[in-house]
């Protein structure tokens, strides 16, 4: 009787810890083994390891429709506080240009005092200025020519390292990841309990 009692008690604790390790392989499985590896005819790795080109041009997709677009840079560079930053920074080499370039030259430097100087200066700013949406656009047809966000993120993702993915995954996600495990044991427990309940019940 009481060698019964000592296998009901070890049925949850015996299930518990094998819902434990269960979840943690599984766990593990997302990232190893990194290599294929031939089992019985079998052949096992690591999700991500396995399915590491196909998460690349998903996220490439997802990266390109979702997150981030040539509009939402069109929209950066076409808004005010861009182009007041553009025009302030072409204000400051105009002085510069004036003062290092021109000022430097005993014949012209004569001439660049006072108001000619700062209507010389204006001059060069407005028409600069007049540049400013014209650069702009070059700027946009440049980008939507020459990047490809799909393309960089699915190169990234690709020749990311294992290790390395590995590290970031379960520094970000330690605790959920542990939580998975735990549940684990506990579901084992659980399903234990009625294993024995049910043993009882129909003994």
């Amino acid at each position: 009787m009481n060698a019964t009692y000592l296998i009901y008690g070890l049925i949850p604790i015996v299930s518990a810890m094998i819902g434990w390790i269960t979840n943690y392989i599984a766990v593990k499985m997302i990232f190893r083994p990194r290599m294929p590896i031939n089992i019985l005819g079998f052949q096992i790795q690591g999700l991500i390891p396995r399915r590491q080109s196909e998460l690349a041009e998903n996220l490439g997709n997802l990266v390109e429709k979702e997150l981030v677009s040539h509009k939402d840079i069109q929209a950066i560079l076409e808004s005010d506080e861009v182009k007041h930053e553009i025009k302030s920074m072409i204000e400051k080499q105009v002085d510069k240009f004036m003062l290092e370039k021109l000022g430097s030259i005993p014949m012209i430097s004569m001439f660049l005092q006072g108001d000619l100087a700062q209507q010389i200066k204006q001059m060069l700013v407005d028409q600069l200025d007049h540049v400013i949406p014209e650069f702009v656009e070059t700027s946009i047809t440049q980008i939507e020519q020459r990047l490809d966000f799909k393309d960089i993120v699915k190169e990234k993702v690709e020749n990311f390292d294992h290790e390395k993915l590995e590290e970031i995954v379960f520094r970000i996600a330690a605790k959920e990841l542990k939580t998975i495990e735990f549940l684990g044991a506990i579901l084992g427990f659980f399903v234990g309990s009625v294993q024995v309940a049910l043993l009882i019940l129909f003994r």
